[in-house]
């Protein structure tokens, strides 16, 4: 007996939604990884709210969140203070990222445990 193999064949308007669904699946995918990131920054800032510290959770570009820190001028001197007080009611690890096209100081906020990425925090001065 003869073993016929038998390809299935797709025709192009199924082959073309099969690569419709796939491209959609990952442009969900990556929307439905910035909500993530986007609910994390702000439970962030509420956490450094609960301390009295100013802070917010605001987007960049592609919706990219990051933390707003306000410092009042007069406590900037005490700034490197208020950056550990954050990162310790943030339980992450905080670091210097130079300064962004505003001279606002950037830090890095660290990933922990199942986190993905990193949130960045800049301190901006009120």
């Amino acid at each position: 007996m003869n073993a016929i193999a038998i390809e299935p064949k797709t025709n192009l308007y199924t082959r073309l939604m099969e690569a419709a669904v796939g491209r959609y699946r990952a442009e969900l995918d990556a929307v439905n990884g910035q909500l993530r990131n986007i609910e994390r920054a702000e439970r962030m800032a509420r956490r450094l709210r609960d301390i009295e510290l100013d802070a917010s959770a605001q987007a960049g570009a592609g919706f990219v969140p990051y933390l707003v820190l306000r410092v009042p001028i007069d406590m900037l001197p005490l700034q490197r203070y208020v950056v550990t007080l954050a990162g310790n009611a943030l339980e992450r690890r905080l670091v210097a990222n130079g300064r962004d096209a505003q001279g606002r100081d950037r830090f890095q906020i660290l990933a922990a445990n199942e986190e993905r990425t990193n949130l960045e925090l800049v301190v901006e001065s009120i």
